[in-house]
């Protein structure tokens, strides 16, 4: 039904425009907060129900496959109804109605077009799809309408099932398999009760369920104690209401706008691995705007092909980039990457990474009293993340930069120690070229040297300042250009270094209780430490500089 997505933009402002090709499956959109997810959801649903994309700011334009003949007359027959008693009628032209929506007098031949050249301006065929077909098959679900998917529906003519309940009442494979999916992730069986008036009620029982399609005594007993949705969470009614439109309902195409809302992470996780699944399963296109790192794990997890594209919008300028499902699934299965929360650097703009917990507390503290002074020198919406130690800060770099998201590293000067491999890797993780990787390790043995040569430890008793003339100057030109690719050397030495105004004991242990204390938690007390000239400030004011240029190197197009 749908071919391909294009959006206005590319990967970056060089790149030409992202088009992605969209068979039967899960799009996720994920990014940064306004970075224009919800918007491409909304536009997607828009173009969808009325064919037009005047006034897009994401989506450029959609491509719908085109229906063979033979199938359109099908599709026609479905829908076509008799009209009611005293309605025109005229030659060439039938009544139509999808699943009791708004019934359509529409002219047979512009319908069978419509299906035929879907793309097709002319004739109107592209608006009358979308208005006469296509908008009808589409299910936009935001917070309140998923919780109430599975209010009570009509029975109807169970000979003739109409409503999703009913539909689902006399399948029992279907019903037993959304059982289980329900039972497994909530530990409560989702049942059917047909003995109240003309409408069907969604329970939710402890125990399996007897034959709910009877009307025995055992199923009455059952009923009366089994929970009304009432009783049950919103987030259970989300989860059971999307998947049981996903298996029974009848859009070919549903939106749903963080469809973690309301739900336990582990629940979350789930949908994400069904949804994915499922919309291959049932030939469903399913597209998803998230901020749940656990949502997007389970849909990478499915093993179906998912469609991940990050999205962004910063000063004016947006990006789509269609995110390498291999890339993402070293981010998932890595178990330091998954301990750290790498894969939560896709819901922001940047990502800073510091060797150890404490100094990533440090530099984010830093970061944040930054913002809220308003300085230039902050990095808005950055997520801090630690490594184990140096030597593994580029095995998080590297897969962040390569989905392209601007990663800085920062490490202590105790990084010039390591040459050989372990050079080498920080080299390749920040992007530089191969062919520069030896002029690099020779720069960094000779500022080792001169280091060495001071005969202190450089590492905690002042870095690049026990260094003097054309040392010095080869020193900070080696740190100067290794930020030019994103990783930041502490030119003091080590983390602990820093703000050497304040009164700390700067060994390791206790270091960062004792500096947060001495900085100060009250913003409106006389010893509070806020941002000033030079030190650690202007520091983060470098790493921040790199992170938002957007002629930035490092990171691939």
């Amino acid at each position: 039904m749908l071919s391909s997505i294009r959006f206005k933009f590319g990967s970056t402002v060089k790149q030409p425009p992202l088009e992605v090709q969209t068979p039967p499956s899960v799009t996720i959109f994920v990014g940064p907060n306004n970075s224009g997810k919800s918007q491409a959801l909304r536009e997607l649903v828009s173009v969808f129900r009325s064919g037009q994309t005047e006034g897009f700011c994401v989506v450029d334009d959609v491509s719908f496959d085109a229906i063979a003949r033979d199938v359109a007359v099908n599709e026609l027959k479905k829908i076509i109804v008799e009209p009611e008693p005293g309605a025109q009628k005229i030659n060439g032209y039938v009544y139509i109605n999808h699943y009791k929506e708004e019934m359509m007098h529409v002219p047979i031949v512009d319908f069978l077009n419509a299906l035929q050249y879907p793309n097709s301006a002319e004739g109107r065929h592209r608006r009358n799809f979308s208005s006469y077909y296509l908008k009808n098959l589409v299910l936009a679900l935001d917070g309140p309408s998923r919780i109430q998917l599975i209010n009570p529906q009509e029975r109807g003519d169970l000979k003739k099932p109409a409503s999703v309940f009913a539909r689902l009442f006399v399948d029992d494979e279907k019903r037993s398999a959304l059982r289980k999916l329900v039972y497994d992730s909530t530990g409560l069986h989702f049942v059917l009760d047909a003995s109240v008036g003309s409408h069907l009620h969604a329970r939710f029982g402890s125990e399996a369920p007897p034959n709910e399609r009877s009307l025995e005594e055992g199923t009455l007993d059952y009923m009366r104690d089994a929970r009304g949705i009432e009783s049950v969470s919103d987030g259970v009614k989300a989860f059971t209401g999307i998947l049981l439109q996903l298996h029974v309902g009848q859009p070919r195409v549903i939106t749903v706008d963080e469809p973690e809302a309301f739900l336990h992470p582990s629940l979350a996780f789930t949908l994400g691995k069904e949804l994915a699944k499922g919309a291959v399963d049932e030939g469903k296109h399913v597209f998803a705007s998230t901020h749940s790192a656990q949502f997007l794990m389970g849909a990478i997890s499915s093993g179906a092909e998912v469609n991940i594209i990050r999205l962004t919008y910063q000063d004016g300028v947006g990006t789509a980039r269609l995110l390498p499902s291999a890339e993402l699934k070293v981010l998932m299965r890595d178990p330091l990457l998954r301990s750290v929360g790498v894969l939560e650097g896709l819901f922001f703009d940047c990502v800073v990474v510091g060797e150890a917990n404490a100094d990533r507390a440090f530099y984010q503290e830093i970061n944040e009293r930054l913002l809220a002074q308003n300085d230039g020198r902050a990095a808005p919406r950055t997520l801090f993340l630690n490594a184990d130690n140096k030597q593994t800060i580029p095995r998080i770099i590297a897969p962040l930069r390569k989905l392209g998201i601007p990663t800085a590293g920062i490490v202590d000067i105790d990084v010039f120690k390591d040459g050989g491999a372990e050079w080498t890797k920080h080299l390749g993780a920040i992007g530089l070229p191969e062919g520069e990787y030896d002029a690099y390790a020779s720069r960094r043995s000779t500022v080792f040297k001169a280091l060495e040569a001071a005969n202190k430890d450089f590492k905690t008793q002042g870095g690049i300042t026990l260094l003097k003339g054309g040392d010095l100057e080869m020193a900070k030109n080696l740190l100067a250009d290794l930020g030019r690719y994103g990783l930041f050397v502490v030119p003091r030495g080590e983390v602990e270094h820093w703000l050497m105004d304040l009164d700390v004991a700067r060994s390791k242990n206790g270091w960062l209780r004792s500096i947060f204390e001495k900085m100060g938690s009250d913003p409106n007390s006389d010893g509070y430490v806020k941002p000033g000239i030079g030190d650690v400030w202007d520091f983060m004011g470098e790493i921040s500089g790199w992170l938002k240029n957007r002629n930035r190197r490092g990171i691939p197009a």
